[in-house]
């Protein structure tokens, strides 16, 4: 592992933010959603850097409950609403908001402004120049598990609103989850297929946002990640059901089978989703 920070880039998911840039050298991507029934993504560095990265967008509450369990991360976003900044500056994150280093962000000309915001890792990772890496997140083994809890599946729906669909599926002979927007293929800027050996959904209570988060007047939403709740995880061609588990926002988040036994993920990058508890998440048959 790399003797520096982690390193997390607030992205935007929107369908005119798409294709996104640098995702496919995230080590961890969280997908989250916000106000007007989409998602925004959390690209999380470590092992591996990019030279472009997003549309880089605001942040929100759910930024720091996530990211605290990294340690000190650089955060890198463009703004927000004034509580939602209080709560970086406040937090263990570096705060490498755009609006205090806009000299080390770059507009593209191919889109329209806030979709064409990006960074390089490079440029953030000089902000701190500390050598400290940040905990683990997940477990890891070469085999995926056996039993009860654990079922051969070729694709998994999430349905995140009536609006946003997403689909994995799986590739055996890359061995590597695919991504999808309903059908149609998510791909990065680079034009190759987004994927991840691990997909890991975490069922979440939401409540909504104290405060309005965009110009239409909508409250953000807020996904509780500090207790417990369902959780699937798909490695190898399974998916693997249990919980997961946190007892603070400091801590990191457990995941684990219904017997109590750690659920490991495969060797590789992973996307974690958190989907509300009243959205449906759908698996697909072997």
């Amino acid at each position: 592992m790399p003797q520096r920070p982690a390193l997390a880039v607030k992205v935007g998911n929107n369908p005119g933010a798409r294709p996104q840039s640098g995702l496919s050298a995230a080590d961890v991507v969280f997908e989250v959603p916000i106000e007007g029934a989409i998602t925004r993504l959390i690209a999380v560095f470590q092992c591996h850097g990019a030279g472009k990265v997003g549309p880089v967008r605001s942040t929100r509450w759910i930024d720091v409950q996530i990211l605290q369990q990294l340690g000190h991360p650089i955060f890198g976003f463009a703004g927000g609403i004034k509580p939602d900044l209080q709560l970086v500056a406040s937090s263990p994150l570096f705060d490498a908001d755009f609006l205090r280093y806009y000299d080390l962000y770059t507009r593209g000309h191919s889109r329209l402004a806030p979709n064409n915001l990006y960074v390089s890792t490079t440029s953030l990772w000089r902000l701190d120049a500390s050598r400290h890496p940040p905990p683990a997140l997940f477990t890891y083994s070469a085999t995926a598990p056996a039993g009860g809890t654990v079922q051969a599946v070729r694709s998994v729906a999430l349905t995140y609103s009536s609006i946003y669909e997403v689909t994995w599926q799986w590739q055996a002979s890359s061995g590597r989850w695919l991504r999808f927007y309903g059908t149609t293929p998510a791909d990065g800027a680079s034009g190759t297929q987004l994927s991840a050996a691990n997909v890991v959904i975490e069922r979440v209570h939401t409540v909504p946002g104290p405060y309005v988060e965009d110009s239409e007047g909508a409250h953000g939403v807020h996904s509780i990640t500090v207790g417990r709740g369902p959780v699937t995880v798909l490695r190898n061609g399974v998916a693997v059901k249990g919980y997961w588990e946190r007892s603070s926002t400091s801590q990191i988040t457990r995941l684990v089978t219904a017997s109590g036994n750690r659920i490991d993920l495969a060797p590789g990058s992973t996307w974690v989703e958190l989907v509300p508890n009243y959205s449906t998440v759908t698996l697909g048959p072997s």
